[in-house]
């Protein structure tokens, strides 16, 4: 009988962690109905071994899939390919899943649609303090078209389950870097016709882990991973608003959704030490944007920062980083 879902669960050097989160699956009281893909991003710690040992035991959940170091887009590809279940969702290797999976397990028998949500917890991982992030803009147990409501989302990867189907028909796949969740949340928008909210907390996620890839240091040393990303969903807008399955509805949600990432984008190359590679990199940047679609260069060009750069060719570069900088507390 075919899971009701797959979760992709990519794993590097996770062998402190990885037991809580498969604990949270193996003691669930669905943990019949579904399967948990593990994918062994070439790890030199225990993670495979510890992960084997849960698959002898619990055979009809937990799957251990193995390749060669490949990057976080790689394992995410490899779950997509490898997923039986009626429906997909990636979890971390150091989060895990709380009370309310068994709710969503069963909420999920009982829909068909393309997209599901539901809530996720941030958990402090050195104090413990939980903070619930709630779905917001679309009402809970209705199945509702995703063109009427798209325009109020504001998606995290934590809260979103896709139809695996969906993802496979359309040969969904996500490149290498450190922003795999939002080309998961993104690259099958196009494809989406129904949603689905759960009002229940799925997800819990770890906060503050030293490293994680929101810090300033580490937005600077992966910009270009950004960059990649981000452009990949100029292109998808592209692609979407010449095909003839365009609504514009979904076309506006796109273009906002990357305008955004370009503020991000823009961010992280002011806090660089203001100096004239740092200024040529930002201006190239502006340049580019400019050069593609208009309606999402005419939300990146609202922002205030952007049209004070914009606003005297260049002059107010140097004050606006070192204000960044300084708010970032970078020294």
């Amino acid at each position: 009988m075919q899971k009701i879902l797959s979760i992709s669960v990519a794993a590097y050097n996770m062998e402190k962690l990885i037991r809580q989160n498969l604990d949270s699956f193996v003691h669930s009281a669905v943990a019949k109905d579904v399967e948990v893909l593990v994918i062994d991003d070439g790890s030199k710690d225990s993670t495979a071994e510890i992960v084997r040992e849960y698959e002898q035991k619990y055979p009809d959940t937990v799957r251990l899939i193995q390749q060669e170091n490949a990057g976080p887009g790689s394992t995410v590809n490899r779950g997509m390919e490898h997923a039986t279940g009626k429906y997909f969702r990636m979890v971390d290797a150091d989060d895990w899943v709380g009370e309310g999976f068994d709710l969503f397990v069963q909420t999920l028998k009982t829909i068909d649609v393309d997209m599901v949500l539901s809530d996720y917890m941030m958990v402090d991982d050195k104090t413990s303090e939980q903070r619930l992030c709630r779905v917001q803009g679309i009402p809970a147990g209705q199945v509702l078209n995703f063109e009427d409501v798209c325009a109020s989302l504001s998606l995290a990867m934590h809260c979103t389950t896709f139809r695996t189907e969906l993802l496979q028909t359309n040969n969904i796949r996500l490149f290498n870097g450190f922003y795999t969740d939002m080309q998961y949340l993104m690259f099958p928008t196009p494809y989406v016709k129904t949603i689905y909210y759960a009002d229940c907390t799925v997800y819990m996620y770890r906060v503050s882990l030293s490293g994680q890839s929101m810090s300033a240091a580490s937005m600077q040393r992966n910009w270009k991973m950004h960059d990649d990303m981000l452009f990949s969903l100029i292109k998808l807008y592209q692609d979407y608003v010449s095909g003839s399955s365009f609504s514009q509805n979904v076309s506006e949600y796109i273009a906002a959704r990357t305008a955004s990432l370009a503020g991000t984008e823009m961010g992280t190359l002011l806090s660089f030490e203001p100096n004239e590679e740092s200024k040529k990199r930002l201006y190239d940047f502006l340049k580019r944007l400019q050069e593609g679609p208009s309606a999402i260069y005419r939300r990146f060009a609202r922002l205030k920062t952007t049209r004070v750069l914009l606003f005297g060719h260049g002059i107010f570069y140097r004050p606006l980083s070192v204000l960044h900088r300084k708010r970032l507390g970078i020294q």
